[in-house]
């Protein structure tokens, strides 16, 4: 099955964004502070993970300009459901391109703790092998354990679009109903291609791992965890957001 590799800068190494991009962490783009979401657990403001545009190809939102929202709580980390699907202390929805603003958004008062910001410039496309066919086995603990390990160790555990989930935990999370699977997010960046400065926290990967050169830890999962994003058929798609560690 096809997946997409994000490509990705540090966002101090680029130019001040000046349009909406694919991007993780920092700062949204385009949203008022009414459209900020707050965590139903402690009430405060969440902070961005990610903001993924529509693609056709890729990642297909079901219009032009729409971008793809996810956040977690990052105020007190373990204290909020941020890992539980529909907890209220992650969010996971869509904008309009009507909706945007033309800057990036003010940080509300309550001071979110930012993600480190890197932007997607590019997207790399490869094939892990999967069998399509296979596809429906991965959302099920009864079909998964059924599957060859060959099989499920196709499946990579970074940051991408596309393909299946690579399961830290169950599958039987996958959410019920007229759900599809089309991203998911590592608890760390992996980059493609070496920053263009030292980092101290950015270390480098002599194994490449998944075609990495270098590495930095990313959001709060919980230690070796992944977020996971679904979506649903409805003409203004619904996202559900939740991760494992």
């Amino acid at each position: 099955m096809r997946y997409f590799l994000p490509d990705l800068r540090l966002s101090c190494e680029l130019p001040p964004q000046s349009a909406v991009a694919d991007k993780l962490g920092g700062l949204p783009w385009g949203m008022s502070q009414e459209q900020w979401p707050k965590c139903k657990d402690c009430g405060k403001s969440q902070s961005l993970l990610a903001q993924f545009i529509h693609d056709p190809d890729r990642f297909d939102l079901g219009r032009e300009g729409r971008v793809l929202n996810v956040f977690q709580c990052n105020h007190n980390p373990g204290m909020c459901n941020t890992w539980e699907g529909g907890s209220g202390a992650n969010a996971c929805f869509i904008s309009e391109p009507e909706e945007l603003t033309n800057q990036l958004a003010e940080l509300p008062e309550d001071m979110p703790p930012l993600e480190r910001e890197a932007i997607i410039i590019g997207w790399v496309e490869n094939e892990d092998g999967i069998d399509a066919s296979k596809e429906g086995h991965f959302y099920s603990s009864d079909t998964y354990y059924t599957l060859p390990e060959l099989e499920k160790e196709k499946v990579i555990m970074g940051t991408k679009l596309g393909s299946v989930p690579w399961w830290v935990q169950s599958p039987d999370e996958t959410p019920k109903g007229d759900w599809r699977f089309v991203a998911q997010l590592s608890d760390f960046y992996s980059f493609l291609t070496p920053p263009s400065a030292k980092h101290l926290d950015i270390s480098e990967d002599p194994e490449r791992w998944e075609g990495r050169t270098h590495q930095c830890d990313g959001p709060n999962f919980g230690g070796c965890g992944t977020g996971f994003i679904f979506l649903n058929s409805a003409p203004k798609p619904e996202g559900w957001f939740f991760w494992q560690c």
